[in-house]
């Protein structure tokens, strides 16, 4: 944390740029925040204005025979690319000379405010990996982030070049302490270089002068880019230095700029417990259903209806005697013989503000769904959604706080313990309450096309809850995700977010690690890749720390699984619900198939992106068992005993479970992928064949339900098998389609599992702090 004093002479030096009219800081003003945090010595610099001379005896104060001329102008951001840099000899004359040579050759680029003369560095220049990069930026979604990697000129490629994580160490700047942001750089590319821990190259930076640089800029960052009220409004947008010289294992700094910025506020806080009726409401009333059509408002009636909701405690918003569907009619919310837990809106999106406006004025209900689009969404619609938000905002002023609304654009709530859902989506297009009970599963999502998808494709895992979120008028993203996430009946949150609202990434990111901490899994998508249109003004720290880059940062640090697809996300929720209560020791597998080219292409696929898992090393006890029971099944002279297992196509379904149970009782085997070509005859796996208790699936259920470890199951063949894969499925088991995604998906669980576990044990120095209510965090 910074002194009282750094704290009054940082917020002078920050006042001064605003003070000019400037948002951009030059050069030698980032040194002089650097000087004043105490932690970074720059070159000797003086800046000399427009117009201005340096006389012989401060010139002769800049050690060594060279000194540095650059240009200093809000215009001109990359000096080198402008050739606005001079390397020139310290003799007064010649410096006088190039000094006003320099201004005159860059006057037609910009405004010119002057040169700074800077000492010439010593430093080895040239190569790859002798310079550091050090920067923060703000982010709208999660306050002040901070990142680190390679400098120079390189910086983006490398990290566009490279997985996530290796070239560039990324964190958001209010959660992460200097430590633990030691401990994501020490995993980088850029430290094995700069610490010498590849060949061929040296020790270039100590630990301890990385970790006073870091904390330097996450102290700048706490104070002047993301808490209310900092610095009396002055805020940090961008600040960077690109790069650090490394000479003598110390960092100098060579360029730097910064930017002020504007203040972003996070909305007023929510009063989450009208969530949890939303979730759960005691009554429920419907707005917007047609007592003549089939509308949305009306299916979404006849599904609440379906779900048992009592139909004394169901209401329809409409000015007429007679009921609908069983539902009783009332002419506005203040008729309903008691107050309304939960509200759903269906009406059209350009009557919501006068339809909205009586009900969040009024005491009688707790929470809205607002289904209809066109709010805010769509072009010309802006202001109706202009109007919701500063009608929510008037009633949190009130001691009721008023409503809490979800949406608009949305498909709603699906809630299994509220007895209820929304989707206005026919049953025989999808059976959403399902003929199950439902898992220990929520998902979350911004999008409702994508919850329904996901639930078709997944058809034996229902959810227990289901929200789309939509435009986050009111309700947001961690909103959802720390209520329904907090649930005793919840253990796996699926997340699939387009955008946060103001700082609600932030709020998010600190919701996943107190799940996480709670022992929960939250598997989640970030959709939005294609970077936006980057101005050339724009500095290193905003190209290699985006915000797509910043938010799957964040929520992998924070504990989620973070996925790049929407199968592998799939996939993922699949192995998190069905795995919940095996015990996980460790990251060795044993793989079986009736397929020579499984075999190979599983063991081809236990290292990839995010995850390293090993086949394991079976002993000579197991081997000796495998070999019994191959012997026992004729195939010992086909089939070799070892890890994958290839039992060819010779194998019956009693072989098969013979050999998998050796390896699930093996000490040394953590998981087992049990997979199958099923065409061959040897094997029960045709519809006909499913129901007998020695079929291929009753065996290999059979091994699921007994096994403490994690077992996954191979159905690689085409329609035919659909039903071999949906029997599995449906009594828990996890299927997949071909061998390597599953591995691929096993080997992302089991590293998420081993890394959970091993956080909680020993976790990394960072900060532990307790939920912050959003309307006390700002960023400029």
């Amino acid at each position: 944390a910074l002194s009282a004093a750094e704290s009054r002479a940082l917020a002078a030096a920050l006042q001064h740029v605003h003070d000019t009219g400037r948002e951009q800081l030059y050069e030698h003003e980032v040194y002089t925040l650097l000087e004043l945090v105490g932690a970074i010595l720059p070159p000797r610099y003086v800046f000399v204005p427009r117009g201005g001379a340096i006389d012989a005896r401060t010139l002769s104060l800049f050690p060594g025979e060279r000194v540095v001329l650059k240009i200093v102008s809000p215009d001109i951001v990359h000096k080198s690319d402008a050739a606005a840099v001079l390397f020139v000899p310290k003799a007064l004359e010649v410096v006088e000379r190039e000094l006003h040579r320099l201004v005159e050759a860059q006057t037609p680029r910009g405004e010119v405010a002057g040169v700074l003369i800077v000492e010439f560095v010593e430093h080895g220049r040239g190569g790859f990996g002798k310079e550091l990069f050090v920067g923060l930026r703000a982010s709208r979604e999660f306050g002040p982030v901070i990142a680190a990697g390679l400098g120079g000129v390189d910086t983006e490629y490398f990290a566009g070049k490279m997985k996530p994580g290796i070239a560039v160490a990324k964190a958001l700047a209010l959660d992460v302490g200097a430590e633990r942001f030691f401990e994501l750089f020490r995993r980088t590319a850029a430290y094995d270089v700069l610490a010498g821990r590849i060949r061929g190259h040296d020790r270039l930076v100590s630990d301890g002068e990385l970790l006073r640089c870091f904390r330097a800029f996450i102290a700048l960052a706490r104070h002047f880019g993301g808490v209310d009220g900092a610095a009396d409004g002055l805020l940090l947008e961008e600040l960077e230095v690109n790069p650090f010289a490394l000479v003598h294992q110390l960092m100098t700094p060579l360029d730097g700029r910064g930017r002020l910025g504007q203040r972003v506020t996070a909305r007023r806080a929510r009063p989450l417990e009208k969530v949890r009726s939303m979730i759960e409401p005691r009554s429920i009333a419907v707005m917007g259903v047609s007592a003549t059509r089939e509308n949305f408002g009306r299916i979404i009636l006849r599904n609440i209806r379906e779900c048992g909701f009592p139909a004394e405690r169901l209401f329809v918003i409409k000015d007429q005697r007679e009921p609908i569907d069983g539902a009783r009619c009332i002419p506005d919310v203040n008729a309903a013989p008691e107050p309304i837990d939960l509200l759903v809106m269906a009406a059209g999106s350009r009557e919501l503000p006068a339809l909205i406006r009586p009900i969040v004025e009024s005491d009688r209900v707790a929470s809205v769904i607002l289904i209809p689009g066109g709010i805010g969404e769509k072009e010309g619609t802006e202001v109706f959604q202009q109007e919701v938000i500063e009608m929510i905002a008037g009633a949190r002023r009130r001691p009721d706080r008023g409503p809490v609304l979800l949406g608009g654009n949305c498909l709603g709530v699906l809630s299994h313990p509220g007895r209820y859902h929304t989707f206005f989506i026919p049953p025989n297009r999808l059976d959403i309450m399902g003929r199950r009970p439902p898992r220990r599963l929520a998902l979350i999502s911004q999008s409702g096309a994508f919850v329904i998808t996901r639930m078709s494709n997944l058809e034996t895992i229902r959810p227990t809850i289901a929200a789309s979120v939509g435009n986050q008028v009111d309700l947001t993203v961690a909103d959802l995700l720390g209520v329904v996430g907090e649930r005793d009946d919840i253990d796996v949150i699926g997340v699939y977010v387009e955008g946060f609202t103001d700082l609600d990434g932030l709020a998010a990111a600190r919701a996943v690690e107190r799940l996480a901490a709670a022992g929960k899994t939250v598997i989640f998508y970030k959709a939005g890749r294609t970077p936006a249109g980057r101005s050339a003004t724009m500095g290193h720290t905003a190209s290699v720390a985006g915000d797509y880059d910043v938010c799957q940062s964040a929520f992998a640090q924070a504990g989620a699984v973070v996925t790049d697809t929407f199968k592998e996300f799939e996939q993922l929720i699949e192995l998190a619900t069905a795995l919940r209560d095996k015990h996980v020791a460790g990251r060795r597998i044993a793989a079986i198939s009736n397929a020579g080219y499984e075999a190979v292409g599983m063991a081809d696929a236990v290292i990839g992106a995010r995850y390293e898992i090993q086949i394991a090393a079976i002993t000579d006890e197991t081997r000796e068992r495998l070999t019994g029971a191959l012997k026992h099944h004729g195939l010992d002279s086909l089939v070799n005993a070892r890890n994958p297992l290839d039992l060819t196509p010779m194998a019956d379904d009693e072989a098969y479970e013979t050999c998998t149970r050796v390896l699930l009782e093996a000490d040394e085997v953590d998981a087992v992928v049990l997979s199958t070509v099923p065409l061959t005859a040897m094997l029960r796996t045709t519809p006909e064949e499913l129901d007998t208790p020695d079929s291929f699936p009753s065996r290999a259920v059979r091994l699921f339900r007994e096994a403490h470890k994690p077992i996954i199951a191979v159905v690689d063949s085409g329609p035919p098998f659909d039903d071999l894969a949906r029997r599995l499925r449906d009594e828990g088991l996890p299927v997949f389609r071909t061998c390597d995604q599953a591995v691929r998906s096993l080997g992302r669980y089991l590293c998420h599992r081993i890394d959970a576990a091993t956080m909680k044990a020993t976790p990394l120095a960072m900060p532990r702090r307790e939920p912050t209510e959003p309307s006390e965090v700002k960023v400029g």
